[in-house]
């Protein structure tokens, strides 16, 4: 991989570091393991990374972030940013299940849609982003009306991932370097299209495409594991995050590595 001088990442909660957002974990890991825990972004993969190689990074990942808002959000920053992207370290992380991104005119604002908050209004996912535990339940029955009139998983699934195969081109034919990190079925998607190109996925075994986040639930490396329960949180913990940082910093350096398991 070439000389890198920024990093762009962009994708879910995991690239963030979500669940080190909230005060009860950050006690919990004050209490338990005296460490502070000041910035969430501190201690998320991207940024450890981004402090290994001493290099700049924007991470505009989000909690509930879909597709959808990560094409936005990318091409956004590709197209702004277009002539440094050359040196640019882009990394997809690719969100499971069913997420949205609505552009709510009651709230003036896009707000991250999730089964769970169309579930209940008082999913936390909208407050994690920083805004008012009050906003979900403002459009909880247009967007539960919207979910329920026209959405069909698997249909949108295939939209995003044709979607995200032009995102990939666009950065392939501008020579940008990129990763994925993928637990929203692109690989399968390919498979399925019999697409056998290099799309720089990276994954958690070596026998097997085994995403992220399988591997640091199986192996006991989210937050509850960390936490001995105390903390019912299902985000990658610190040490997961860690052994990511340093997976991908290998990779881009060129060292000698194992896979992570």
């Amino acid at each position: 991989m070439k000389d890198i001088k920024k990093i762009y990442v962009c994708g879910g909660s995991q690239c963030i570091g979500a669940g080190f957002i909230w005060k009860d974990v950050k006690k919990i890991y004050k209490e338990q393991h005296n460490i502070d825990i000041n910035n969430h972004l501190d201690f998320a993969y991207p940024n450890i990374l981004a402090k290994k190689l001493n290099v700049d990074i924007v991470n505009e990942g989000a909690p509930g972030g879909s597709i959808t808002r990560m094409l936005r959000k990318t091409y956004d920053y590709l197209l702004e940013n277009y002539s440094t992207i050359k040196e640019t370290l882009v990394i997809l992380e690719i969100p499971p299940g069913w997420r949205e991104e609505l552009n709510s005119i009651d709230l003036g604002r896009t707000i991250n849609m999730t089964v769970g908050n169309i579930l209940s209004p008082d999913d936390e996912t909208d407050v994690a982003c920083g805004n008012n535990k009050k906003d979900t339940h403002k459009i909880h029955k247009d967007a539960t009306t919207y979910f329920n009139s026209f959405i069909d998983y698997y249909f949108e699934r295939d939209k995003w991932m044709a979607n995200l195969v032009g995102l990939i081109s666009f950065l392939k034919l501008n020579d940008v370097e990129y990763i994925i990190m993928d637990s929203g079925d692109l690989d399968y998607f390919l498979k399925r299209k019999k697409v056998n190109l290099n799309y720089n996925f990276v994954w958690f075994s070596d026998k097997f495409e085994r995403p992220m986040g399988q591997w640091a639930d199986e192996d006991g490396l989210l937050i509850k594991h960390e936490t001995y329960g105390l903390s019912n949180d299902e985000h990658m913990g610190i040490k997961s995050n860690q052994m990511v940082a340093d997976k991908l910093y290998k990779m881009i350096t060129n060292e000698n590595q194992s896979s992570v398991s």
